[in-house]
């Protein structure tokens, strides 16, 4: 589909068509351009058809079109997910599936750890769909998602701040829920939105000011750590980017379920992290579950088990024989 009617009405891809007009018309001159209305069609099947292509730590590079994966449809539940080799596109099953049926798998197109809404509306504004997947139609734990922690640190509950009022009491211990408790929660929601994309030092005041205000599994919350994460190894800082990731484990499963890249990825790490303290055990745990999960979505013979998981995997099985 060539989205022509939802084309003209997007402002920013217009511009951008316009600009890249302007660019093939320096390029092949006008007679060999085609007419406007079958470039906007081009322009159009490429936006919705286009895939990210990622690095093995699923960060995209780059983009390209891939005519038999494009006939897949999204889910923000999925049951198949598409990993890279170079720029050889694989996709692969997450679960088990009793027949093959194209019209039965489903990739995600965006990263699902988000809000119906924001998920839907992603969706929307990008390949011009309301998202109604099992995920997006059935309840979702939006308590958990925005909550905020209750203000007693000892206790784990989770409060509804989009409807607890002031003066009103957390529902397992009685502590009081504050209107500064309430303000001072709606200052680092906002403030964690305009930071998201920022370094470790803005990360690590984030997450202070998290602290006994959001709940463990607030989907802000968890972005910010995940960050957090990423930015220590790059820093060199690996005793917090373990204490990071060990944090980060539940919320993955909870987002992403036990059986996705991103959830292989963050053990593959952890056990990368773990055994260069020297801390071989925990490593050995976390690289097996690395192992049985990345066989799955990347598939055994995939650069990323031959020439990382599978060595990291030896060694800490030789180390811990020792």
């Amino acid at each position: 589909m060539s989205h022509y009617p939802d084309l003209k009405t997007d402002q920013g891809r217009m511009e951008h068509l316009s600009s890249l007009y302007g660019v093939l018309y320096e390029f092949f001159g006008g007679e060999l351009l085609p007419n406007s209305a079958e470039l906007m069609g081009m322009y159009g099947r490429m936006c919705v058809n286009c895939f990210s292509i990622c690095n093995q730590e699923f960060q995209s590079v780059g983009s390209g079109i891939y005519l038999g994966a494009s006939v897949v449809d999204h889910s923000c539940k999925p049951n198949a997910v598409v990993t890279f080799e170079g720029t050889t596109l694989i996709m692969r099953a997450l679960e088990t599936l009793p027949d093959f049926d194209w019209s039965k798998i489903f990739i995600s197109y965006i990263d699902v750890m988000a809000l119906k809404k924001e998920r839907q509306k992603e969706l929307e504004c990008t390949y011009y769909f309301l998202c109604q997947c099992p995920k997006c139609i059935e309840p979702e734990p939006v308590i958990e998602m925005t909550g905020a922690a209750c203000p007693n640190k000892d206790c784990n509950n989770c409060i509804d701040i989009n409807s607890v009022k002031a003066g009103q009491r957390c529902s397992k211990c009685n502590a009081l829920v504050s209107e500064d408790f309430i303000r001072e929660y709606q200052d680092v929601m906002e403030m964690t939105t305009m930071h998201i994309e920022e370094n470790l030092d803005v990360c690590k005041v984030c997450l202070r000011k998290h602290d006994g205000i959001l709940y463990k599994y607030n989907v802000k919350h968890v972005k910010i750590l995940d960050l957090a994460f990423d930015s220590s190894i790059e820093l060199g800082k690996f005793e917090e980017a373990t204490d990071y990731g060990l944090e980060l484990i539940k919320s993955f499963y909870e987002y992403y379920g036990k059986i996705h890249p991103m959830t292989g990825l963050l053990h593959l790490k952890l056990g990368k992290l773990l055994l260069y303290q020297n801390n071989t055990s925990y490593a050995l745990d976390h690289l097996k579950k690395a192992k049985e999960i990345l066989e799955i979505t990347h598939g055994i013979t995939s650069s990323l088990c031959k020439e990382h998981l599978i060595p990291l995997y030896q060694q800490a099985m030789m180390e811990s024989e020792r």
